[in-house]
């Protein structure tokens, strides 16, 4: 049976994910030929990298250094690691988006009731929230995908103004 992981062992795990997941949405948003619909892949990369850098503010205010180290093997992350774009299928991709986010609110939920300060604490639980929103986000587009297929790889004649 595996150690349990202490709980900077664990930050370290969540600054790996969400670099994974800024790159698993970085990836993504190439393959979107809308443009109003790829900025909101880039601005979703540009989020999970916010993550990282909460967690990594976190870790260095733990343990006084700056970069966690890596545990051996393959152990599971916030969002399950790695950047599989195997498939060529948006629906595919997005539902497995959904179930990453899902996975990663309920990894920080569980980190939640270790962490030893109320600031740490209510850092965790706010990315629990907004990981459950990036669920909530995909569910939408899914839909609108299912909706309009067309319509993603398509380039609108609509002018991008937003974030």
């Amino acid at each position: 049976m595996e150690k349990e992981l202490t709980v900077v062992e664990i930050i370290g795990l969540g600054i790996r994910s969400e670099e994974d997941a800024a790159r698993f949405y970085g990836a993504l948003s190439k393959k979107i030929k809308n443009e109003l619909v790829r900025a909101k892949y880039e601005s979703l990369a540009r989020e999970e990298e916010s993550h990282r850098h909460m967690l990594r503010v976190m870790y260095e205010k733990m343990t006084g250094e700056r970069n966690p180290p890596r545990i051996p093997g393959a152990p599971v992350t916030a969002e399950g690691g790695g950047i599989p774009l195997i498939s060529e299928s948006l629906e595919e991709l997005l539902q497995y988006a959904m179930s990453r986010e899902r996975e990663s609110c309920e990894f920080y939920r569980k980190l939640a009731p270790r962490m030893s300060d109320g600031a740490s604490r209510r850092t965790i639980e706010y990315l629990a929230d907004i990981e459950k929103g990036h669920e909530s986000l995909l569910r939408s587009e899914l839909e609108a995908y299912r909706r309009d297929i067309n319509w993603y790889a398509e380039k609108p004649d609509i002018q991008l103004v937003g974030p």
